[in-house]
């Protein structure tokens, strides 16, 4: 592409932890304008465990890339006044303070859509602004445990188990993300802004997807079924003669093909597995016959007799393995970024335009780098101003 999609869009980032950075990075990878706006204490995520990378957490570099930095301490005067100006020459402004907060620094969105009609306001929180819960304190595996999604996790029988990747920031980020673009799309109609909200809580929640619908239609909590299906059998990980694999053929077609590749024709003519109703009702009597029979073999036989048959399957790769996979090479998934005489690997923007698979990957910037240049070269401060814009609380 001539350019990326966002060229133009100028954002004011406000976030840290996950969920925001995560968001602003995908819209900075997109051609955005991600101006990151930390307090004097930095972004509490430059200091995470366990990676360190010359000083800065390896987690902080994952999700900070393509973006410049300024630090103003919005609690002084001088720095509230630049940032106001900021939002007068900018398209978007995002953050995730606890609920409270922006009320507190006079960022809400009323008040800086008064500034800049045009402005787009996205608030990200932690369950909403409304509810009894609206000012609790919210972290990933929390909002796991209490959108749902723990209690579905795991083997039958054992303890609830937290997705392996924290799916409330990330599903959170990815809406946040979405909600701007759709208000930009708004705003190219109306000439107006708009105030966008996405929540932890409720973006988890949404993942319960049709999980949520079968509870409301029929009454019954969903349980763990381990690796399985609650509707298609089989459809989980199998155990093969070296390690593990994946296979789902609960469509009836696929289900035929798979009996009659491991000499278990009958199993398709029984009653109890005839369809995926049945099966799924008889899963129990179905699944230790498939099991003792998938042992047999290796996990690369099983790939290419299943692959030749057109049932879908996957070995179960570790992270090592997904990420040096032919397929994940074949898009770049992986990304350098040079920090401070290191090369750090990050992953990719999976979103292509045009069949362009790569996009820019520039370091996530120091604490503070661009506050200077920013102020001089968007506002037209001179030094008194920029020091007036700079100054720290002591409180």
């Amino acid at each position: 592409m001539a350019q990326l999609p966002l060229n133009g869009v100028r954002i004011l980032d406000l976030t840290q932890a996950l969920a925001g950075p995560f968001a602003t990075m995908i819209l900075a990878d997109m051609g955005a304008e991600v101006i990151k706006i930390e307090s004097p204490s930095g972004d509490l995520t430059r200091t995470t465990p366990p990676h360190i990378v010359q000083g800065t957490s390896l987690y902080f570099l994952t999700n900070n890339r393509n973006k410049r930095g300024m630090m103003l301490d919005l609690k002084e005067a001088g720095a509230l006044a630049a940032f106001y100006d900021l939002c007068k020459v900018a398209d978007v402004v995002i953050y995730n303070f606890s609920e409270g907060v922006v009320d507190r620094l006079k960022i809400d969105p009323d008040t800086l859509r008064a500034i800049n009609p045009e402005l787009i306001v996205c608030n990200m929180t932690g369950y909403g602004r409304k509810g009894p819960d609206a000012r609790r304190r919210a972290v990933d595996p929390i909002i796991q445990s209490l959108a749902g999604a723990v209690s579905i996790t795991g083997f039958p029988g054992g303890e609830p188990v937290r997705a392996g990747v924290p799916s409330a920031d990330l599903s959170t980020g990815l809406y946040a993300a979405i909600g701007v673009l759709a208000a930009l799309h708004g705003r190219s109609q109306t000439g107006t802004g708009s105030s966008v909200e996405a929540s932890l809580f409720h973006s988890q929640l949404s993942l319960l997807n049709y999980m949520a619908s079968y509870c409301a239609y029929s009454g019954e909590v969903p349980q763990p079924v381990g690796s399985g299906h609650p509707g298609t059998v089989p459809s989980q990980v199998f155990k093969t003669a070296d390690g593990w694999i994946t296979i789902d053929a609960g469509f009836d077609r696929h289900f035929q093909t798979l009996c009659q590749i491991l000499e278990q024709e009958s199993l398709a003519r029984d009653p109890r597995f005839i369809s995926r109703q049945t099966r799924a009702q008889n899963r129990g009597e179905l699944l230790p016959v498939i099991i003792a029979e998938i042992e047999k073999r290796t996990t690369a036989a099983w790939v290419r007799i299943l692959d030749e048959a057109g049932i879908p399957c996957g070995k179960v790769n570790n992270v090592r393995e997904a990420l040096e996979s032919p397929q994940s090479t074949a898009y770049h998934a992986l990304r350098d970024i040079e920090y401070r005489g290191e090369t750090v690997k990050v992953l990719a923007t999976p979103v292509w335009f045009d069949d362009e698979c790569q996009h820019p990957v520039t370091r996530p910037p120091e604490l503070g780098e661009h506050t200077s240049e920013i102020l001089r070269s968007l506002l037209g401060y001179d030094e008194e101003r920029i020091r007036a814009a700079t100054q720290v609380s002591t409180t």
